[in-house]
């Protein structure tokens, strides 16, 4: 069987608590052939989604985003870890300032 060759998109939007935000920097994501499923990763957020189309796995990947935010970003900062911080500041860092994220 002929396997296909690793791409790379970089997403500039993606959908966080049911808004579509345009991020202020690209969101760099691996898109892997498997068979006849597609596996769409991002190391920087160990993200990894497996789809069989493009648009099921960009939407997956905006909800592990989405799952993110709402764990790191939405919570108090008082409640986390050094390491969830790091993660917390790294999501913010995708969106405006003052987007509803």
């Amino acid at each position: 069987m002929l396997k296909l060759a690793t791409q790379t998109l970089t997403l500039d939007r993606i959908k966080i608590k049911g808004n579509i935000i345009r991020l202020t920097r690209g969101l760099e994501i691996v898109i892997e052939h498997d068979d006849d499923r597609l596996v769409l990763s991002n190391e920087e957020f160990g993200l990894l989604v497996s789809s069989p189309t493009l648009d099921g796995g960009i939407s997956g990947i905006s909800e592990e985003l989405d799952a993110l935010f709402l764990v790191y970003v939405d919570e108090s900062p008082k409640k986390l870890t050094k390491d969830a911080l790091i993660l917390r500041k790294n999501l913010q860092s995708l969106v405006p300032e003052g987007a509803n994220a």
